[in-house]
């Protein structure tokens, strides 16, 4: 499965990580200070799956 990780204050990448949980641990493991929000797509230009904001302690994940 494909995910692609947006940040609020960089750039995006393409993920390969298996499962969405591998892609949120990915996200933040390349997030360093400051990284605004991020958020994760399943696909190139799908809806978000996965939101973070910059000063939340948990993921956000929309109802599909």
């Amino acid at each position: 499965m494909t995910f692609k990780i947006i940040y609020k204050t960089g750039p995006s990448f393409i993920s390969n990580a298996g499962t969405l949980v591998e892609a949120k641990k990915e996200a933040m493991e390349h997030a360093g200070y400051g990284f605004g929000s991020i958020c994760i797509l399943e696909g190139e230009d799908s809806d978000p799956v996965a939101v973070k904001f910059e000063h939340g302690i948990e993921w956000i994940e929309p109802e599909r």
